[in-house]
């Protein structure tokens, strides 16, 4: 399997679910509306963390770089040692007694509102990342820039292309963040870009011809399917059908783990999509982040698609419960 580093955020995330729809709640006049939430519950997040953990129970050796405040949750450090998951990237932030936090509602028609804490500012962050890289054992063979504050990923994808080090960005929750500036520098800096359909529709006001400035663009539209850009003509791929639906925190994240897993194991662009459609599926059938199992997804997948490709025939395909 290979070795991959994670860049983007760790949080404690608490997730809250509303038992109606956000559409028939009263229209305030003001921007000051309460709702009674029906559940609510701790959880383990960040965008790095939750592709990492995934890649991790795929088979892979993947690393998160993440700040976690002045210290690593308790409960969060317990999750990640029973799981076996690299610890070495997280970087404690002197002087920030909060790592970020997301706080998350989900009405019965899966909407969600997320209002996010990135935490303390890093002033260090690229020669942080950068120190991490000369001084790691490990030699990455793919970077996931995961959604963080836009100087952030920036950053991360100008040290990635001084080393050589091939990368695929998403802007995720952080899109309404970018400035035009930062939108263009980012795209014009990558090869592969992953978005939701309202990230694409954001990106592209501010840059013309997105697609034309990359070799791969990506764009998920929820049970829509998944429209690509592979460089020549754009594509469209069904979704995969859940078998329940519970919860839709993470599934981007599990989209992308399932895209860079079957990618690097020489699937076709195609199949990598398929692959993360599977795995943001089954975190659809399960609370919150990092706990489903991805022990069925090479049966689902065949399950799903009437396909064995070499692929996920792998004699390297070995995931973790």
């Amino acid at each position: 399997m290979s070795s991959i580093l994670v860049v983007g955020t760790y949080a404690i995330d608490y997730i809250g679910y509303f038992d109606e729809s956000f559409a028939d709640l009263p229209e305030p006049e003001a921007l000051n509306l309460s709702i009674q939430l029906d559940g609510l519950q701790k959880g383990f997040g960040g965008c790095a963390m939750n592709i990492a953990v995934m890649l991790h129970k795929l088979g892979h050796h993947s690393v998160p770089f993440a700040y976690i405040g002045n210290q690593i949750d308790p409960d969060y450090d317990a999750h990640l040692r029973q799981i076996g998951v690299d610890q070495r990237g997280l970087v404690l932030a002197k002087g920030s007694e909060l790592p970020a936090h997301a706080l998350i509602a989900t009405d019965a028609d899966e909407n969600q509102f997320t209002a996010f804490f990135p935490g303390a500012p890093k002033p260090n962050f690229q020669s942080d990342l950068e120190r991490f890289l000369d001084d790691s054992d490990s030699k990455f063979e793919f970077v996931v820039i995961a959604p963080d504050t836009p100087a952030y990923m920036i950053a991360a994808a100008q040290t990635c292309i001084a080393r050589n080090l091939p990368f695929i960005s998403d802007p995720g929750q952080c899109t309404n963040a970018f400035s035009e500036e930062e939108c263009n520098e980012l795209v014009e800096l990558s090869t592969m870009m992953s978005m939701n359909r309202y990230e694409f529709d954001v990106f592209s006001e501010s840059v013309s011809d997105i697609e034309s400035h990359l070799d791969l663009l990506i764009v998920t539209q929820g049970s829509l399917g998944v429209k690509f850009f592979d460089g020549d003509d754009w594509h469209h791929q069904i979704a995969a059908k859940p078998r329940r639906r519970v919860d839709p925190t993470g599934c981007g994240d599990a989209f992308r783990s399932g895209l860079v897993h079957a990618h690097l194991l020489g699937a076709s662009w195609t199949d990598a999509i398929r692959a993360g459609c599977v795995l943001a599926t089954i975190n659809l059938e399960h609370n919150a982040t990092q706990l489903s199992s991805v022990e069925a997804f090479p049966q689902r997948y065949l399950e799903e698609w009437q396909e064995c490709p070499e692929w996920l025939q792998s004699e390297e395909q070995g995931v973790r419960s």
